[in-house]
């Protein structure tokens, strides 16, 4: 009886899978030129509109960084040491998802294939055991696809290199789990300027503007080939598709690109079991909708380690997902940050977890269904829902950091219902037709019945009535 009872657990063990981890980390955004010691020449200096003294600036760089400001040394060396300390033998591999290099203009070659060195060196340090899979940042280009091969040629096996050497995309297969780790260069899909440039430092194949590098018809394939071998997949990438949630002006997919990755996202949704994206630096994630309206897949969007970013300010942020190993069921992840203003204060860079997702939002998984419910919570207006994702979206950025970034606050009904719709609604008309049928449709009950919100979401809805008149003129 016991026997039996052993063999039982043991074969329910087995089925339930192996538990995993992997981190997901991006958008470091390494600036060399961050000096706390000379403030004249630092990203906040006086032409960026701080205060001055007789021209010089009289805010003291913290040691850690500036909300203003890409990432210094000292801070991504705190994120390594973080993720080092955290860090089991259940981790099985590190998500890069690109961003790599500060935004700062006029960096030469020579110094971004250095820097990119450097952060290479960091993380094999970090994670000797484990595999680091880089996926290529749009702030990345100005280094050659084949000398990025050379540098990350430790942790990519040689079918992976023969495609990124090409055109910046590869997969990994592990066999022995039965899921495939589909890594895109979404740079090929971004507006015409962005693939020319790409096209002057890669190989003169970014040609075909329908598809890029042949990257669409590897992405098919790749599918293709998984579901026939009954395997699971993750899909991992930079710019995601969607609308931009802190509304910065960041670059997206160009609508056609956009529009095709949707497309394959729901034929193959039966093998897809998770998408990994950076980009919005927002802490933040979409549901993918099929044709006739089910929920039928998932992005999750980290946080960024830089504090920086055109639509506001985040806390740096890590991301531990946990798995299952053979099925690539994601079952959890926990959200670490660093309070920048304390750290610059103390000295010290004190990482802490932040949240736990399930736990943090009451889900009792991850699935599509769940988190069409989860944003569906986010019009609900006796729903803490809203209110502790507004608060996760910039990684507990204190109050008096926000100020005029943010959109006016948990209670502001026009900022949940914006958020609302850019999770749902991944493209720009999809977006823009949400926002002006819920928006009327508040508005016009009265629900709720707060004379700011009401006055908020009609005049969102004259905004967007008179900008949708001036552009079909």
């Amino acid at each position: 009886m016991i026997r039996d009872y052993l063999v039982l657990l043991s074969w329910l063990c087995a089925v339930q899978g192996k538990i995993g981890y992997f981190w997901h980390i991006t958008d470091i955004h390494y600036d060399p030129q961050y000096y706390t010691y000379r403030p004249e020449t630092a990203c906040w200096n006086p032409r960026n509109g701080k205060q001055t003294n007789n021209g010089r600036s009289t805010i003291v760089p913290g040691e850690f960084g500036d909300y203003g400001c890409d990432s210094p040394w000292a801070l991504i060396e705190s994120a390594a040491k973080e993720m080092s300390i955290r860090s089991t033998d259940g981790v099985k591999f590190i998500l890069w998802t690109g961003d790599a290099l500060t935004r700062t203009t006029g960096m030469s070659t020579e110094l971004r294939l250095q820097c990119l060195r450097n952060l290479t060196d960091l993380l094999s340090r970090t994670f000797k055991g484990q595999f680091v899979f880089p996926a290529l940042g749009h702030d990345d280009i100005g280094v050659s696809f084949s000398q990025l091969a050379d540098l990350w040629q430790h942790w990519l096996p040689q079918e992976a290199l023969d495609t990124f050497k090409i055109a910046g995309y590869y997969m990994i297969e592990q066999r022995a789990e039965q899921y495939r780790i589909i890594l895109l260069n979404t740079n090929l899909w971004l507006n015409t300027a962005d693939n020319r440039m790409l096209q002057r430092i890669g190989t003169g194949t970014n040609n075909n503007t329908e598809d890029p590098a042949n990257q669409w018809s590897w992405f098919q394939a790749a599918l293709d080939t998984a579901r026939g071998k009954k395997q699971t997949v993750y899909i991992v990438g930079h710019t995601p598709p969607g609308v931009d949630d802190r509304d910065s002006g960041a670059v997206m997919l160009q609508e056609r690109h956009n529009t095709k990755y949707l497309q394959l996202i729901r034929q193959y949704s039966d093998i897809i079991r998770g998408q990994f994206f950076g980009h919005w630096h927002s802490d933040t994630f979409r549901v993918v909708y099929s044709d006739t309206g089910l929920p039928v897949s998932w992005i999750m969007m980290a946080p960024s380690i830089s504090p920086r970013t055109a639509g506001g300010p985040n806390n740096p942020g890590l991301r531990l997902y946990e798995f299952e190993t053979t099925t690539g069921q994601v079952r959890d992840y926990k959200q670490y940050y660093l309070n920048l203003l304390e750290a610059n204060s103390i000295g010290a860079a004190k990482w802490s977890v932040e949240y736990s997702l399930c736990e943090y939002y009451d889900l009792k998984e991850i699935t599509a269904i769940s988190l069409h419910d989860l944003a569906d919570r986010f019009t609900q207006f006796n729903d803490y829902a809203f209110v502790r994702y507004y608060a996760a979206n910039t990684v507990s950025l204190p109050r008096e950091v926000e100020q005029i970034w943010g959109c006016g606050g948990p209670l502001n009904g026009a900022c949940a219902l914006h958020h609302y719709c850019t999770v749902t609604r991944l493209n720009q008309e999809s977006y823009k037709e949400c926002y002006i049928s819920y928006a009327y449709a508040l508005a016009s009950t009265g629900v709720p019945s707060t004379p700011r919100l009401h006055l908020a979401l009609h005049l969102a809805l004259v905004l967007l009535v008179c900008l949708e008149f001036l552009r079909n003129r």
